[in-house]
């Protein structure tokens, strides 16, 4: 618009500025996994939408202790960056352990297959898996 620049020239230099200074761009994306895992350290979670196991309930007014030891169980499967999230967090907070497990590892690929199989929008039962 106020220069002689081709669109996909301007579009290069706004991509190559916005990842500047980044080692590796498919590690930018923060999975919600890694919101709910640092409001939990921060004690910050409700205790409504995340009940816990503990020894200690918080007193009134007083922030929860942040936990030692964490188990999230995901049913529906964890992703390898939900994996690589935990592991640098376990690395950043030596006196916080979690542990992550799930009914799958997913890779783009299996992902997908799950989400053939759920039901069509009109609430029928999801067809049964192909034999291949």
């Amino acid at each position: 618009l106020f220069s002689n620049k081709t669109w996909l020239a301007a579009t290069k230099k706004s991509l190559q500025r916005n990842i500047k200074g980044v080692q590796n761009v498919y590690t930018q994306h923060s999975p919600y996994l890694a919101q709910t895992l640092d409001a939990l350290l921060k004690g910050t979670l409700t205790e409504t939408q995340y009940p816990h196991l503990g020894s200690e309930p918080p007193t009134a007014g007083a922030k929860r202790r942040a936990p030692v030891e964490v188990i999230v169980f995901m049913v529906g499967g964890v992703t390898y960056e939900e994996s690589r999230y935990v592991s640098e967090m376990n690395t950043a907070n030596p006196g916080v352990r979690v542990l992550l497990g799930g009914t799958t590892i997913h890779n783009s690929a299996s992902f997908l297959e799950e989400v053939k199989r759920l039901p069509s929008a009109g609430g029928g039962a999801a067809p049964p898996p192909r034999e291949e």
